[in-house]
């Protein structure tokens, strides 16, 4: 800050930085306003440096909003030049995102009292270039200053765009004649009043009182279409053009007259709403000269927009019952719609062409016969001439889809680790993220070393960076995650830190998340427990010996012989996961062994291993509840807990501990827990699917799915829903590979899927464009034949009943059915198409309706 030059200066500033401090704008005007110039001087220079001083004093996030109005006042009070005062009051850090309008006009103003004019002109100007959108911060400031000087405001659209957005236009504002004929100029405005409702009825009333000019609101109008744009920025100037035009019908007729020459030129370019009012005005009068006429339905003529295309053949229609003399001219124009990519206006067309007058010039109709439809060009031609365009031929269909290959074999288990230091560096690096295999691995490892040289293994613990894996562990109430609960187990083992004496109530109970999940919290929290009580096993029972995880069964016998011999007892949650591992087929050598066991778990294991295992659940989805498919399991009780809560049937919230989470980074690990049981692990795995569309919603791709289940399985009504609800999002790529992944194993349940598509169609929940792009890539990619099965199957619940609408885009799915059924050889009615069929009218929908069912009426 730079040094003052008197004692009393400094004491002056000392006075004005305590006041902005206390963040009190007008004690600090009334403190700036009775200095001296000199103090004046001291203060502007002193002000910078306070600012960088306030902001030093907080958070790098944090703004100084809230001082802003004390240093403003502080700097419009202090400084000279209106250069000055006008980069002050814009400083960045008074303006930040957050920050709304000051709402300290009237301060400011007071302050300038003093000040000449040419000063305050200077400042309005300079302020109002420095005017930016969308925020317009120090609008206020900036139209007080323009009413108070009177001076012209200067040309800057963010003014305009902002002056609009600050309230109605007013008849007694000062800044109404200067700014009202700019909006028809400044960017910005249309898009700021598009959904103004108060504009476009106060200025017809304004104009109506003679306050301002009607004809310059019609001419504005009309030039901001000239200048062309884009539809929504012009939607203000549409509503308001429209309640401009008088009600009598001849004042209405002289003004359309009088920019009838601008309406035509709007007509081939203009947006449709615009191109829309246009073409309506013309119609209007009765007699509008030929030359408009004809040039009108030459540009509106030419246009995709099939409504504003309509309009203009009816228009055509009149013209020449009324005015033959303009047949000729008149058919020039029509040519044009001869090349419309809609069917029902190309039929249209030649409807009103066949009827045009003999001895009219038709040569620009027999020129354009090619470009209609084969049929209607053999209807025009008779007439006119002209060469027939061939129909179009039938596509071959592409390649069929290919056997999928043989999936990749499973990456084969880690190697156990075998040194204490290995074990640390695992568990203190990002251990949040261990997952399958490296939990198995981990908690292997643990039980090993410990038993092997627990001196060792503490060692290595303190020497890890990270000692404690988790800071806040104490604080939480439920521990949810595997490696809180090994965290644990290296407290109690190293003494690095202390437990909660609570601790072991800190194991949640089986509602607290997926079953699966609280299996994999009881097997490391058994680690923890072990370790308190000085009773770890020599080893885990449950430890995988596939890379499926599956555990040998000769090898589990192995293991319990071994505890057996030590005096020792697996923990209940490993003996019970070892048991979900077993494989189906059990050989009789380990039943053998296993039923010379005496300890409890050999005897357990024993009665388990000569039933043949666990016993497989019965896995099937209900009825779809609420729009959601809902996984059922039905198993008998085996006396084991986890196992009984691994085979019951997912609930649909798992208490209020459930989370994302535990399926994000352990989903993929259910079907290593549950080897023997893929259905049950994907009905947790369904249980995560996500519930709506779109690219950020939780849950997993029904991939996910299909690879633990077959497609047309006990989940084939989930996999329809989902699969139809994932098709449609933005990045489908996932949904699109389980398709054509499902199509070539043969088991996609493409009948479910239409399905529930035509039901989803209906209810409005998937966006008709999106499904049929999707089912053209799976049928272009080789899945012809199940696409058709599954719109042959949505064909009978999306076409419409009499009296009801259609579902937009129903035609685009009619016209995909024809192409896959051609290419797959279907035959055989289907009653609600054939209905649709019989419908009077040559709309797209009963065309292509009446294409399918010929087809598919068609003997072999």
């Amino acid at each position: 800050m730079p040094s003052a030059t008197t004692t009393h200066d400094i004491a002056a500033w000392e006075k004005i930085a305590a006041l902005i401090d206390l963040r009190d704008p007008g004690a600090v005007a009334d403190a700036v306003r009775d200095l001296g110039d000199a103090e004046r001087r001291t203060v502007a220079r002193a002000l910078p440096g306070h600012v960088k001083a306030v902001r030093a004093r907080r958070e790098p996030w944090e703004g100084i909003d809230e001082y802003a109005p004390a240093f403003r006042a502080a700097g419009a009070a202090a400084l000279g030049g209106a250069s000055a005062v006008a980069a002050w009051l814009t400083r960045r850090e008074f303006n930040s995102r957050w920050a709304g309008e000051h709402r300290d006009t009237g301060l400011l103003l007071q302050l300038w009292d003093g000040r000449d004019d040419a000063w305050l002109a200077d400042l309005a100007r300079r302020l109002t270039l420095r005017l930016r959108g969308p925020r317009h911060i120090g609008l206020d400031l900036v139209l007080a200053l323009l009413a108070e000087t009177g001076i012209e405001p200067p040309d800057h659209d963010p003014l305009v765009v902002g002056w609009v957005s600050s309230g109605p236009p007013r008849a007694k504002d000062p800044l109404l004649p200067a700014l009202l004929p700019r909006i028809f100029e400044a960017e910005g405005v249309g898009r700021e009043l598009r959904d103004n409702l108060s504009w476009p009825r106060t200025l017809p009333t304004l104009a109506g009182r003679g306050v301002i000019d009607r004809r310059t609101l019609l001419d504005g109008c009309v030039r901001r279409f000239l200048r062309g744009g884009a539809a929504l920025d012009l939607r203000f100037f549409v509503r308001l053009h429209g309640l401009l035009m008088p009600a009598d019908p001849a004042a209405r007729e002289r003004e359309i007259r009088a920019y009838a020459r601008d309406y035509v030129r709007l007509l081939p370019a203009a947006p449709g709403p615009v191109a829309d009012l246009a073409l309506g005005l013309l119609m209007e009068p009765a007699e509008l000269p030929s030359r408009h006429v004809v040039e009108a339905l030459d540009g509106v003529l030419f246009r995709a927009e099939s409504g504003l295309v309509r309009s203009g053949l009816s228009w055509l229609e009149q013209t020449v019952r009324s005015r033959p003399e303009l047949a000729g001219e008149c058919a020039a124009a029509l040519a044009q719609a001869f090349a419309h990519e809609s069917y029902t206006v190309q039929a249209r067309a030649v409807r009103i062409a066949l009827k045009l007058p003999e001895g009219a010039d038709t040569a620009a109709l027999t020129d354009a016969v090619p470009l209609l439809a084969a049929d209607l060009g053999a209807k025009a031609a008779a007439r006119f001439g002209g060469a027939v365009a061939e129909p179009e031929p039938e596509e071959d269909p592409p390649p069929a889809l290919s056997p999928p290959p043989a999936p990749d074999p499973l990456p084969p288990l880690p190697p156990p680790i075998t040194r204490p230091m290995e074990l640390t560096r695992t568990l203190s690096g990002a251990t949040y993220l261990l997952g399958w295999p490296a939990i198995e691995q981990v908690m292997d490892a643990f039980v090993r070393l410990v038993r092997q040289n627990p001196r060792q293994v503490r060692a290595a613990f303190k020497l890890v960076r990270h000692p404690d894996f988790h800071p806040h562990l104490d604080e939480e109430r439920y521990w949810l995650w595997p490696w809180q609960w090994l965290d644990v187990a290296g407290r109690l083992l190293t003494g690095s830190r202390p437990v909660p004496a609570d601790w072991r109530d800190r194991l949640p109970p089986l509602y607290a998340g997926a079953p699966p999940h609280v299996l994999y919290l009881h097997r490391c929290a058994e680690l923890a427990v072990a370790v308190a009580d000085g009773a770890l096993p020599p080893l885990l029972l449950a430890v995988p010996t596939e890379p499926t995880g599956h555990l040998d069964p000769g090898t589990f016998v192995e293991r319990l012989e071994i505890l057996q011999a030590a005096g020792a007892e697996p923990g209940p949650a490993d003996l019970q996961q070892a048991l979900l591992r077993l494989p189906r087929e059990i050989d009789r050598a380990a039943v053998r062994r296993a039923a010379a066991l005496t300890s409890p778990a050999g005897r357990v294991a024993a009665r388990w291993l000569a039933e043949g295992g666990l016993p497989a659940p019965e896995v099937s989805v209900r009825p779809l509840e609420k729009g959601w498919p809902e996984p059922v399991i039905d198993a008998g009780p085996t006396g084991l807990p986890l196992v009984d809560a691994v085979f019951a049937s997912p609930k649909d919230v798992y208490g209020r501990y459930s989370f994302y989470g535990q399926y994000s980074f352990y989903g993929h690990a259910w079907s290593r827990l549950l080897p023997t049981h893929p259905e049950v692990a994907a009905a947790y795995v369904l249980r995560h699917m996500p519930r709506h569309g779109g690219h950020f919603a939780h849950g997993g791709p029904v991939g996910e799915l299909i690879d633990l289940s077959p497609g047309d399985g006990p989940f084939a009504e989930a996999v329809a829903h989902l699969l139809a609800l994932q098709l449609v999002e933005r990045h489908s790529g996932n949904a699109d590979k389980a398709l054509l992944t499902m199509a070539a194993r043969g088991d996609l349940p493409a009948t479910a899927l239409g399905r529930h598509i035509g039901r989803l169609l209906r209810t409005g929940e998937i966006r008709p464009s999106r499904i049929i792009e999707a089912l053209e890539r799976a049928a272009d990619a080789g899945a012809y034949t199940e696409v058709w099965a599954a719109i042959a199957a949505a064909l009978p619940i999306v076409c419409p009943k009499p009296g009801e609408r259609p579902v937009h885009a129903l035609d685009r799915l009619l016209v995909l059915g024809l192409k896959t059924a051609r290419w797959s050889g279907a035959r055989g009615t289907i009653a609600e198409v054939e209905r649709l069929a019989a419908r009077k009218g040559s709309s797209n929908l009963v065309r292509e309706a009446r294409a399918l069912a010929a087809h598919l009426a068609a003997a072999n």
